[in-house]
């Protein structure tokens, strides 16, 4: 059986994987959907997707703090996650208007 640390701790670095990766591709696709009209079908989805990493990067930032001292750099992660939540939300913010 797993420890339950470890296992929250190895879910910590999948989402940083995961929501770097998401958010660049949300940012590429919504760049080309405002762009081509004919890709505008995808604003609504990608709103979901924003919308989801957001909420994602918010619980596992929640998370690092509650498991601090299992983490290497405790004070990088954070920053890690407060900075991709803060780019969904501009990015969010910028499909919306």
């Amino acid at each position: 059986m797993k420890d339950p640390d470890f296992h929250i701790l190895s879910q910590i670095q999948k989402a940083h994987s995961i929501g770097s990766v998401v958010t660049l591709i949300s940012f590429v696709v919504n760049v080309f959907a405002s762009r081509i009209k004919e890709l505008e079908f995808l604003i609504i989805p990608l709103i979901i997707i924003v919308s989801f990493t957001i909420i994602g990067s918010a619980y596992f930032f929640f998370q690092s703090l509650k498991h601090k001292e299992e983490i290497e750099n405790p004070g990088k992660n954070n920053i890690a996650f407060i900075f991709r939540i803060g780019i969904n939300l501009v990015l969010l913010a910028l499909m919306v208007l």
